[in-house]
């Protein structure tokens, strides 16, 4: 029922969207102790968050928004938020306990050692969430997959980090910051 992947990226613009459904980012300013914030938001989806400057949008037509810290020069370490296209149906029909099956069945299919190692509900308003963290090994090194799961009405969100043991607290910092940031319309 939902995918990962496979829809049109809303485009970014700092100035005035051309239509509605128009994703819009902008910097906002934050005080000189802390680190400046971009603005990143979908109208037409209904939700908006916010990430660090020192993390830089990059297209990717997989997902409606795509980060990777300033310097990365791969997909190893990336922050995502995919809103998949569902088929017309009721609120009802959509299920948490699919939604994350569905989920863990894709990363499956990449990493066959894929391993769970925490699955429980989230603490999104008026949503519901699930935050789901997995691990697997490309080579000798560890990976680890943070995703929020969220249904929210009758639309599924999945805010995504992915990173290798090394990178994992900072990036994991910066997750738990968009996600603490997510603002629905």
């Amino acid at each position: 029922m939902v995918g990962c992947h496979g829809h049109d990226e809303s485009t970014t613009s700092a100035a005035i969207p051309q239509h509605p459904s128009e994703a819009v980012e902008t910097g906002t300013a934050a005080p000189a102790s802390r680190t400046d914030l971009i603005e990143w938001e979908n109208s037409a989806k209904g939700v908006r968050l916010s990430y660090p400057s020192t993390w830089k949008r990059v297209k990717n037509p997989d997902y409606e928004l795509t980060l990777r810290p300033q310097g990365a020069t791969n997909d190893d370490r990336r922050i995502t938020m995919d809103i998949p296209d569902l088929p017309p149906h009721l609120p009802w029909m959509i299920q948490m306990s699919r939604v994350e099956h569905d989920y863990l069945d894709d990363l499956k299919k990449q990493h066959s050692d894929l391993r769970v190692a925490e699955s429980k509900d989230g603490k999104i308003p008026n949503t519901t969430s699930r935050l789901v963290v997995s691990i697997w090994h490309q080579g000798r090194t560890q990976h680890d997959d943070i995703v929020l799961l969220m249904i929210h009405a009758s639309a599924v969100y999945i805010l995504d980090a992915q990173t290798d043991e090394e990178h994992l607290p900072p990036t994991r910092q910066v997750f738990d910051s968009i996600e603490s940031s997510l603002k629905w319309k």
